[in-house]
Formats: C-alpha cells, structure tokens, sequence
C-alpha cells in the first residue's frame, strides 16, 4: 500500500485503467467483475486506505446476505433487483458512515463513490456464479492496483 493522497488525474486514470481492464475481462469471460467501475474503485482505495477496502468487503457480504434474504419475501428481478440491492449498499454504507465519520474522519475524504461499490458487486453476486463473480473481481481489481502502483512509484502518474 502507498501512502498517498491521489490527484483527481490519477483517481480518473486509476478509474480508466479498471473499466478498460473490466471490459477485457467481460469480453473475454463474460463475467462481470463486480460492475464496470468497481475494480478500478477498488485499486484506488487499496492505494490509499486498506481498511476502507476491507470496510467495503464488509458491507459487499452485508449487502448480498440483506438481498438474499430480501428475495425470499419480494418479488426482485431485472431492474427492480438492481435498484433493491443498490440501495441496500448504500443505506448500509450510508448507515457506517453516519456511525464512524466522528471517530475517524479521513476514513471517508472523498469516497461518495464508494457508496454504491457494495450494491453493484452484490448485484454481480446474485446474477453470476459467486465464485467467478470474486475471483473477476479480485483479479481486474487487483491487475488494476498493480498498474496504478506501478505507475505512481515510476512518477508516471501525478500524487500529491
């Protein structure tokens, strides 16, 4: 993990990097690696705060269970599931935010993004096999991480 506080140009670039790295992944798998922004999200929280990371694999699990268990007394398909288990994500995510934002503060800096990250890979958890939905996910994400960590510790990517 690099200590840095990302520039804009780099979060966009690391944001870049996960969708053309999710696209090839999609188009050669057909899977989806937790939704198409999710990676590349998840490589620029990795670069700055691992346990943001983990806060979001916590809320991701949170997130699949509440949308299982939702399923079982709701009718929830197509667009309707989507929109159910996105909003679950963020009400949770939202939910430790309100929680945790006094005691640690620059735990959330700029990461509103980061509030529909566990929806969308809980969407991909209910849709696909969910043991190819992580391993997906994990690989372009961490593929993702590799080439931005790279490329920030040869001063090819701008860091403040």
């Amino acid at each position: 993990m690099i200590p840095a506080v990302l520039t804009p140009e780099t979060a966009a670039l690391g944001i870049a990097l996960g969708l053309l790295f999710s696209l090839v992944c999609y188009l050669t798998t057909n899977l989806s690696p937790g939704g198409m922004i999710t990676p590349g999200w998840l490589a620029l929280t990795l670069v700055q705060d691992l346990w943001l990371a983990v806060m979001v694999l916590g809320i991701t699990a949170a997130t699949y269970a509440g949308s299982v268990l939702l399923q079982k007394f709701v009718i929830l398909y197509g667009k309707r599931l989507f929109a159910a288990v996105v909003l679950m994500g963020v009400l949770l995510q939202a939910t430790v935010y309100v929680v945790l934002r006094k005691e640690f503060p620059l735990l959330y800096g700029t990461q509103t993004l980061g509030f529909i990250v566990p929806g969308l890979i809980a969407y991909q958890l209910i849709r696909q096999p969910r043991g190819a939905t992580m391993f997906a996910t994990s690989t372009v994400a961490l593929a993702t991480y590799v080439v931005l960590t790279v490329g920030i510790l040869l001063g090819v990517m701008p860091h403040a």
